[in-house]
């Protein structure tokens, strides 16, 4: 009893002293944790990879090549070393070659995948842009034909896609996110997911100029201009995200007053109109074409076969219509249904939030979304083409496109249902 009493009376005289030594144990306790856990995960991880790799090939055939576009510069520079950490070693194990190509600034991607002639598959380590960009190359290169196989790694601060393919919310399931993705380009499951294609519409000829691609979605409004200053909140730590609105709420820099022309067509399942027919191109290498002689003595075979011509004889008078509508709203988001959970055929999802919002609800429904949830919809639109002609204002606005920023214009966006192959886990 007296060494209670006399730890207690120590204690009190030195609580400054006891209370930065309980937070350093805490601290080093958790650390501890999730080390020892983390490696108890990978440990798995790499064992299931190991014998993955220990399959024996023909003497004639190479080991599978794998193309990655790693962006060392996502998510605060952390993303090579979590890749070489956690993504790498699994790669390696299962025996697959890589080429790891690395961005060296914004729009390099697109550059350099549309160099890549020859990928078998491709693997993104970044963020939402870093995916666009190739995803742009891509569908560029190939004229929106293309069947090589893409995989993301969760790598970058922003991952809308891979996220919903791979969820995660602790720093533990972080890291098997990590893991499942990697391990989703070793397995080699697919799934087929859509695609924007965005183009940007001269003003004065309405002509549309190169366009970009998209796998998740374009947000416009003050939630989105709220967002993008979330990161120079930094000093508030894990409450960055909710200060972002108390602080922002009453601005006016933000756009309260989103005001824009729509024009767009219902969704459509298939037909002669929205399914043109494209030559399909077969790429020089593929893995599976290193089993030609089996292939060709089953009778199989494994080239992309262009599903539009099956639409040919089918007339929808409903695809070809045009409907247009006036919005003033503070909250707009178009997604594909990659990024949001959705059922039923391919669309554009369309949501206008509305009108005018307090400073109330806008903390309370930027929170919402900040905790998954789905902010308040005025009106839900589904689509397969939209443009949006916004109305000049006083004020420079901005577009955020898979979660980049750009200028406020007019844009045609349709949708391209079902145009890419990409790594998910079986039960996706």
């Amino acid at each position: 009893m007296a060494f209670v009493v006399k730890t207690a009376r120590t204690l009190r005289n030195n609580w400054k002293k006891s209370t930065f030594a309980v937070i350093v144990l805490t601290w080093g306790g958790s650390y501890t944790k999730h080390y020892f856990d983390t490696r108890s995960l990978m440990k798995g991880y790499c064992e299931r990879a190991a014998q993955l790799g220990s399959r024996p090939i023909a003497v004639n055939q190479n080991p599978r090549t794998v193309t990655v576009i790693l962006n060392p510069n996502a998510n605060k520079r952390k993303a090579q070393a979590e890749f070489e950490k956690y993504c790498a070693p699994l790669l390696h194990l299962a025996g697959i070659s890589l080429e790891v190509i690395k961005t060296e600034s914004e729009g390099h991607a697109k550059q350099l995948i549309e160099s890549v002639a020859d990928a078998e598959a491709v693997v993104v380590a970044g963020g939402d842009g870093t995916l666009s960009e190739v995803v742009t190359g891509l569908l560029r290169r190939t004229n929106e034909n293309c069947v090589v196989p893409i995989g993301v790694l969760p790598l970058g601060k922003n991952n809308t896609v891979a996220r919903l393919l791979f969820p995660a919310e602790t720093k533990l399931e972080k890291v098997k996110s990590l893991a499942d993705a990697t391990m989703a380009v070793i397995e080699e499951v697919t799934k087929p997911v859509d695609v924007m294609r965005i183009e940007i519409l001269d003003t004065e000829a309405h002509e549309s100029r190169k366009p970009i691609y998209a796998v998740s979605g374009i947000k416009w409004g003050a939630y989105r201009d709220a967002e993008v200053k979330k990161d120079s909140y930094w000093y508030f730590g894990g409450l960055k995200k909710y200060a972002t609105y108390l602080l922002n709420g009453l601005k006016g820099s933000l756009s309260w007053d989103c005001q824009a022309q729509l024009v767009y067509s219902p969704p459509c399942t298939g037909c002669s109109n929205c399914r043109q027919v494209q030559t399909s191109t077969q790429p020089k290498s593929w893995w599976f074409q290193r089993y030609n002689s089996l292939i060709n003595q089953l009778g199989i075979s494994f080239i992309k076969k262009d599903d539009s011509l099956k639409y040919q004889r089918i007339h929808n008078p409903q695809c070809t219509q045009q409907m247009e509508k006036q919005v003033t709203t503070a909250d707009l988001t178009l997604f594909t249904s990659n990024a949001i959970r959705t059922d039923g055929d391919p669309k554009l999802n369309l949501r206008i939030g509305p009108q005018n919002v307090d400073y109330m609800d806008f903390v309370k429904q930027g929170w919402k979304s900040e905790l998954g949830e789905s902010r308040e919809v005025k009106e839900a639109i589904g689509a397969r083409t939209i443009e949006i002609n916004p109305k000049k204002g006083s004020e420079e606005a901005w577009f955020s496109i898979d979660n980049e920023n750009y200028e406020v214009k007019p844009i045609r966006v349709t949708l391209l249902p079902k145009v890419l192959n990409m790594f998910c886990q079986e039960a996706v």
